[in-house]
């Protein structure tokens, strides 16, 4: 009995001695982490350590020899350092730097700030809050000009985070402009694959200006994919201005427009929708649409006077208009397809676009992607089809009546003048051929009786887009190469 009580009596001795241990221990690597933070050029005021709650704290950050990085509070709980770092002898309390991992349960900002000197820029950040974060060691060999973005674009492909809240972000760009968002949250982010996006009050402002240049009150998104442009923008050959390409999404909506310049033109709008079925792994479905569009100009705006005098003569006071698109991604077949992308006017007009290209190859998916237009010219894909409907309902009678109040003539004049004018009308360095003559006296004729005007095109054989530059060259003969036709429905 005595020997357990002297042995637990031990115990105790030990564990109180280690318990009196642990402020000195949290202190010591306070100090470490602060002087290893000093050798980086970041210098805070205070440097908090908690063993039991595995967390970091910081206060009154700043970073640079201007002090390019400011933080009010930076804190860090739940720690987890990974076991092959502390086999390497490499311990978070000597500082992080570019390439190094990060795992905490919880992260969280106040007052962030970062300049950019040489581009008289910088981002701020109200708040920012963090749980889940999981930033394995990434690749820091950078030899360019841009290490900084292309540093934050390897972080973020190699990162994941289960929730992320930032309040009161904002971008001040070279030239002055601002473009911030109340608030920014987005879930389930996995190397550059984020499962929901929302952002709410989105600005844009010019430089010396109070009212915002463009508003949008919510912005929400699900399935974001940012492996392209991340992959992108890693690379040592990336520079700013760079097309970034295509980031597929598989729901996204833009809402409550607003700003001074959509309200100097008379134009409002409710918003702008966009969604993509992936059907199987070679097809995929997308769906574009645009609702609320009103352009209806007043006498407060300078800008809009010219527009409202037009839509006056008219006999107009707004003008309404509704837009679809639905597009198809057929990789199986080897086809891309504008299945019907309308633009609706009511009352005034209706407008119908659809187009094939075949022969799609992996080229021409690569210049889709990554947005390289002129890459188009490179591949095998070639034009099959398209077709434009044009169904007037009384826009071309209301704009000839217009132009005839401004140039002082009847309607009719006007009318016959503008017929007339189509058929005499010959391209430069185009051929003037029998079929194009046909096509001019139908457009003609639409303009002379209105009703429905159709023009196709349907190649044969079908147009390769490496031959797109033979309708540039004098004397190309356009009505052949793409088999137009022209047809009138009253």
């Amino acid at each position: 009995m005595r020997k357990a009580l002297v042995a637990f009596g031990v115990v105790v001795a030990l564990v109180g001695i280690g318990a009196a241990a642990i402020p000195f221990a949290e202190d010591f690597a306070a100090r470490r982490l602060k002087d290893g933070l000093a050798r980086e050029g970041v210098r805070a005021e205070t440097v908090k350590v908690s063993f039991l709650d595995r967390s970091i704290s910081l206060n009154g950050v700043a970073g640079g020899p201007n002090a390019e990085l400011t933080i009010g509070d930076w804190e860090a709980s739940g720690l987890a350092w990974p076991l092959d770092e502390l086999l390497k002898g490499r311990l978070p309390f000597a500082g992080l730097s570019w390439g190094d991992p990060l795992h905490v349960a919880r992260l969280r900002l106040r007052n962030f700030r970062l300049a950019e000197p040489n581009e008289a820029g910088g981002w701020t950040i109200g708040e920012l809050t963090a749980t889940g974060v999981d930033l394995p060691r990434y690749d820091a060999v950078y030899e360019g000009p841009h290490r900084s973005e292309a540093m934050i674009a390897r972080l973020l492909g190699a990162l994941t985070v289960g929730r992320l809240e930032q309040t009161a972000v904002a971008h001040h760009t070279f030239d002055g402009t601002v473009y911030s968002a109340a608030s920014i949250v987005f879930d389930g982010y996995v190397r550059g694959q984020m499962e929901t996006l929302e952002v709410k009050g989105f600005e844009t402002r010019a430089a010396n200006t109070r009212a915002a240049t463009l508003t949008v009150a919510e912005i929400s998104a699900a399935g974001v994919d940012l492996r392209r442009p991340i992959k992108t923008a890693s690379s040592i050959d990336w520079e700013p201005g760079t097309p970034i390409g295509r980031v597929p999404v598989a729901r996204a909506r833009l809402s409550g427009f607003g700003g001074e310049l959509l309200g100097r033109y008379g134009v409002s709008l409710g918003s702008v929708t966009s969604e993509t079925t992936r059907e199987n792994a070679d097809l995929s479905r997308s769906r574009t649409t645009v609702e609320g569009f009103v352009l209806a100009p007043s006498l407060r705006s300078v800008e809009a006077l010219g527009t409202m005098m037009v839509l006056q003569a008219m006999n107009l006071k707004e003008v309404r208009l509704g837009f679809a698109c639905d597009t198809v991604d057929d990789h199986g077949r080897r086809q891309f397809r504008v299945e019907a992308c309308t633009l609706n006017a009511p009352g005034l007009a209706d407008i119908s676009l659809a187009a094939s290209v075949v022969d799609a190859d992996e080229e021409f998916w690569r210049a889709i992607d990554e947005a390289d237009i002129f890459a188009l010219l490179g591949t095998k894909a070639a034009l099959a089809s398209a077709k434009l409907v044009v169904a007037d309902k009384s826009l071309l009678q209301r704009a000839l009546q217009a132009k005839a109040t401004f140039g002082g003539q009847t309607l009719a004049a006007e009318r016959a003048a503008l017929a007339a004018e189509v058929r005499r009308y010959q391209p430069p360095d185009v051929l003037i051929t029998q079929d194009m003559s046909k096509l001019q006296d139908t457009i003609a004729r639409f303009v002379e009786q209105g009703g429905t005007l159709t023009i196709e095109a349907k190649p044969q054989p079908t147009l390769g887009f490496e031959k797109l530059d033979y309708l540039l060259k004098p004397g190309a003969d356009l009505v052949s190469a793409l088999g137009l036709v022209a047809t009138l429905a009253r």
